[in-house]
Parts: structure tokens; C-alpha cells; sequence
């Protein structure tokens, strides 16, 4: 889907059915940190991940695959998920990649970023979540969130000259990321909803059965 040629989507459909969809960037990065969240348990997650973009709506046991499978389209802002992919569609470094950034631990960075870059004030904003992304893909390397990624995922070449090698080291250390937020995780979250074997409607069967919304979705 091309943004400068289809615009912004409002609406997704489940089911023949056109179903409003939550737009706010917001809902975009509590999804991501819940889905990273370890406490919680795939039913939970799944659960949450509906009421979040589908507020006030309750889904059919033969709706709940569709709908999962369009949250997931408008998070990744229209792009196929595929399996072996990181959130923004690069393929994984292995298990040594640095985590990149968190929307948690880095809100300050983020927010100053955006001040600097756009002049845009994200508690007062109202951004669809597919021009938070583009923006945010945008961020120019000077703005200090960015630098701060780029310390995080360095590798330090071997030869590097001593004093410049604990230059970097000591930059790692000092932005590096509490281990629980780790990104990488979002990956093997989001397989384990649809792609490796995981079945949304067996799994909140017990928790939302047949349960149905007022138009029959």
C-alpha cells in the first residue's frame, strides 16, 4: 500500500464488513510495549490487542483470525508480515543484535526528536500511526535520539584505535537499554500469534467464546 497514493487508512474489513480501526499513534506504541511485555500471556495479549484497535467491539469466534491478521497489517502500515523480519522489515542480526531503542525508556529522547526535527509536540499531536512511523523512520542524525541508536547497535570494529574503541564502549554502557526491553522479543511475539502453528480463535475461545457485536461482526 502506497501512503502518497492511498492515503491513510480509517477503516479495515472483517468479514465483508468495513470496521472502523483506532488511527492514534498512541495505540500503535502501547501495542508494541505490550507485546513485548513478558507478564503477559498470548490470550492476554491477543485480548488487549483487540479492545485496543477495536474498542467496544466484540468479535465472533469466525471473526477473530481476520481481525487479528488486519491489527497486525495496520501496525506494520500495510506491509505483508513475514516470518524471519524484525517490525521494520529488516532481517534480524542473530541473537548478538543490539536492541535499538524503546518507545518506553526512550519517550524523552523520542519527544525531543520530534520537537527538533518536525517541530511537532507529540503529547498534544494527533497523528495517525502511519505518519508517526514515517516520521519516525525520518528522525535526521543529529537529533540525540538518533545518535543514541547508533551507539546502541555499533559494532565495534576490532581495530579500532583503543581510545576511540572506549569512547563507544562507554556510550553503549551509558544509553544501553534495561534487558527486559528487549525488541527482538516483538518478533517472536507476533510469530507466535498467526505463524508458528498459534491459533487466535482456539486460544481465546475460553475467554470470549461466541460472543458477538451488535452487527453481527
Amino acid at each position: 500500500m502506497n501512503l502518497l497514493l492511498d492515503g491513510l487508512p480509517e477503516e479495515v474489513e472483517i468479514l465483508g464488513q468495513r470496521l472502523r480501526i483506532n488511527t492514534d499513534f498512541r495505540t500503535g506504541i502501547i501495542f508494541e510495549e505490550m507485546m513485548t511485555d513478558r507478564s503477559l500471556t498470548e490470550m492476554e495479549k491477543l485480548q488487549t490487542a483487540l479492545a485496543l484497535y477495536f474498542p467496544g467491539v466484540q468479535f465472533g469466534y469466525d471473526a477473530i483470525d481476520e481481525a487479528i491478521n488486519q491489527v497486525l497489517w495496520f501496525y506494520r502500515c500495510g506491509s505483508a508480515f513475514q516470518r524471519g523480519t524484525t517490525e521494520d522489515g529488516q532481517e534480524p542480526d542473530g541473537d548478538d543484535s543490539e536492541t535499538a531503542f524503546s518507545y518506553e525508556h526512550d519517550a524523552d529522547y523520542i519527544y525531543a526528536a520530534f520537537m527538533q526535527a518536525y517541530g511537532l509536540d507529540l503529547t498534544q499531536a494527533t497523528l495517525h500511526w502511519w505518519q508517526f512511523r514515517a516520521l519516525f523512520r525520518s528522525l535526521p542524525e543529529d537529533t540525540q535520539f538518533v545518535k543514541i541508536v547508533g551507539y546502541r547497535t555499533l559494532k565495534i570494529p576490532a581495530k579500532m584505535p583503543k581510545e576511540q574503541r572506549q569512547h563507544y564502549e562507554k556510550m553503549k554502557r551509558l544509553y544501553a537499554l534495561p534487558q527486559s526491553a528487549d525488541r527482538q522479543q516483538l518478533e517472536s511475539d507476533l510469530n507466535s500469534l498467526l505463524l508458528n502453528g498459534g491459533d487466535p480463535t482456539a486460544l481465546l475461545a475460553g475467554g470470549q467464546g461466541h460472543a458477538r457485536r451488535h452487527s453481527e461482526i
